[in-house]
């Protein structure tokens, strides 16, 4: 009977500090990965300094670009990035209501990287900053931080966005079409079919596609109707209106459209999604010429 009490004992004092043990063990946990939805980008983690001449604010547009009180600035699409040029001079209908951001030296904070920013000298003297080679200018009418009275005035301006996948510009000869967000040219091939890449081999070395992670565009184009498709080659591309978007390589820099018209069958992007065929004829807002009727005496 003692060595059955001990044994019981025993055996009552090694359950307890099972269960003690298990009691005060710390559970095991697992991460599971998941899928993150395709959305529009947003610049985050914004951080300033007093000493900051360009800064990310936020607008009822998203994040813009502004100065260092917080005012909205622009980009006008008749502008060639990285040219170093402006075409707003004309103070009939232009560089009265646009002055032009000429900060003392750019001075930014992440995610902004000072590199991205270039200042020249315009054919009046004067110092204009730009940014990933935009030139960038105020609106007259901007009076305190988060305004964006400027957006889409006479379809050529723009806020100037610090995450713009795609941006538009424009020329008398091929009117406003799509273009990255430096400026390089976008096309469509007339042989693709909506929805559907026929470029392949040797034609994509020479027609890369065109590929974003996000699709932050100007106001004036419709997110929606931007999509991306997935090629038979696995490439990923992204088509507006269904067509297709590429590059050409025989364009060195920004502002470059040598592939347009190109044995016929490539054309620059325009913004209505028309092909060149049933393309109306492009119409421009002279900016060298006072307006018969002056745009900016009301309704901006």
């Amino acid at each position: 009977m003692r060595i059955g009490l001990v044994t019981f004992l025993l055996l009552c004092a090694t359950l307890a500090a099972i269960i003690v043990a298990g009691c005060t063990q710390s559970p095991q946990t697992t991460t599971q990965a998941t899928e993150q939805p395709t959305a529009t980008a947003t610049v985050t983690a914004m951080s300033t300094t007093a000493a900051d001449t360009v800064k990310i604010g936020t607008t009822s547009l998203g994040n813009v670009l502004t100065d260092s009180k917080g005012l909205t600035l622009y980009y006008f699409i008749t502008d060639v990035p990285g040219t170093g040029t402006s075409t707003c001079y004309s103070a009939a209908n232009c560089s009265q209501y646009w002055p032009i951001f000429s900060p003392a030296s750019v001075i930014v904070s992440p995610p902004l990287s000072a590199s991205d920013f270039t200042t020249f000298t315009r054919t009046d003297g004067t110092m204009q900053a730009a940014y990933d080679g935009h030139p960038l200018y105020y609106f007259v009418k901007d009076a305190n931080p988060g305004d964006v009275n400027g957006e889409n005035v006479l379809h050529t301006w723009f806020v100037a966005k610090p995450d713009y996948a795609v941006m538009i510009a424009s020329t008398p000869a091929l009117g406003e079409f799509l273009t990255d967000a430096d400026g390089r040219t976008l096309y469509v091939f007339v042989k693709d079919v909506l929805g559907g890449s026929t470029c392949t081999g040797a034609c994509l070395t020479k027609w890369p596609a065109f590929s974003t992670s996000s699709f932050v565009v100007p106001s004036i184009l419709k997110t929606s109707d931007f999509s991306m498709l997935t090629r038979s080659d696995g490439v990923r591309q992204v088509a507006y209106l269904g067509r297709p978007l590429y590059y050409y390589s025989g364009d060195t820099g920004p502002g470059m459209t040598t592939g347009s018209g190109f044995a016929g069958n490539w054309y620059v992007a325009n913004i209505t999604g028309f092909l060149p065929a049933a393309t109306p004829t492009p119409t421009t807002v002279p900016i060298t010429t006072a307006p018969t009727m002056n745009p900016y005496s009301s309704g901006y």
